[in-house]
């Protein structure tokens, strides 16, 4: 399923990128596109939790319970594949070599593809260490929160936030990121460079401030400015790539092994700092971007122009 899921991300963020829809810029087609992915992840837990099981809890639920749900899955990607086989997609022209046609050089010697795969790998270990790891840091919360109120102390209420039901704030999260592209889905005029500048610097004060005052609740917010980091950085880094741009694009997802490594890293740095101090490693990540987009990003080598 997860190399499914490369693969079709592969070729639909091509066609996004490239496939002219007047009135509208690459980044924005992203962000429509982007939208249906985070519908998804926004109602899976309730869907799953809710209509699938019917409200049982995890141990609860027995293996054989899970047949009929993935049999309606199989189902429901036949019926996507038969539709699919019917619509006329065309071959966008200039975005990959013609026929006996050779490239000339590899892709990664375009430097803002090469910078921009490093990017993506953050973005998508950023992206995953707060949407899988945010309700382990409010467990931990909820924890101290009974050790202080048995001294007598709730020192860690965290602005009163009531942290009984910790999946709620990765659906926040992930709600966040499909009101964000919704949003992103309007921007015509504004430049991917400046979304991601301004989207990155927003990211990094949250998480700085979600460190500083303790607040998970801040976290669930950066969901709103990582919705169309994805979408510009692709966009940064094809842009004027030409007939490399399909390459490019299965190169591209090289970097989204991040989603793998990075959570697994800041597991390791909780064991060892406690959850709080974990999303350091997420500012890291903010701040790598903020570089691409300010720097890294620049073109310095165009296929187009050759």
């Amino acid at each position: 399923m997860g190399a499914s899921a490369t693969i079709l991300q592969v070729v639909i963020n091509p066609y996004l990128t490239a496939c002219y829809v007047k009135g509208t810029q690459p980044i924005q087609r992203m962000a429509i596109g982007g939208s249906a992915n985070s519908i998804g992840t926004t109602i899976a837990p309730f869907f799953v939790s809710g209509i699938v099981f019917g409200g049982l809890a995890m141990e609860d639920i027995q293996v054989g319970q899970l047949m009929l749900p993935f049999f309606s899955l199989m189902i429901v990607i036949a019926v996507v594949v038969l539709v699919l086989l019917k619509l006329p997609l065309p071959d966008i022209k200039g975005t990959k070599a013609e026929a006996g046609e050779k490239l000339e050089k590899s892709v990664w010697s375009f430097r803002h593809l090469t910078l921009g795969v490093i990017a993506i790998f953050f973005y998508v270990g950023v992206e995953v260490c707060i949407g899988a790891n945010i309700n382990l840091y409010v467990m931990e919360q909820q924890e101290a929160n009974r050790v202080f109120s048995f001294f007598g102390s709730d020192s860690l209420s965290l602005l009163g936030t009531d942290f009984s039901i910790p999946a709620f704030m990765a659906t926040l999260y992930w709600g966040g990121m499909l009101i964000g592209r919704l949003v992103g889905s309007s921007l015509s005029t504004v430049p991917p460079r400046t979304q991601l500048v301004t989207t990155t610097i927003c990211a990094t004060v949250l998480a700085l401030l979600a460190i500083g005052l303790n607040n998970p609740w801040l976290l669930t917010a950066v969901g709103l400015f990582h919705s169309i980091m994805w979408g510009a950085i692709f966009t940064l880094s094809v842009a004027k790539l030409g007939k490399y741009t399909s390459v490019a694009s299965g190169v591209f997802m090289i970097g989204v092994v991040g989603g793998a490594i990075l959570p697994l890293l800041q597991g390791a740095l909780a064991d060892a700092m406690g959850w709080r101090w974990s999303w350091f490693i997420v500012i890291f990540g903010e701040l790598y971007m903020l570089y691409y987009a300010l720097m890294g990003s620049r073109i310095r080598q165009s296929a187009e122009a050759e």
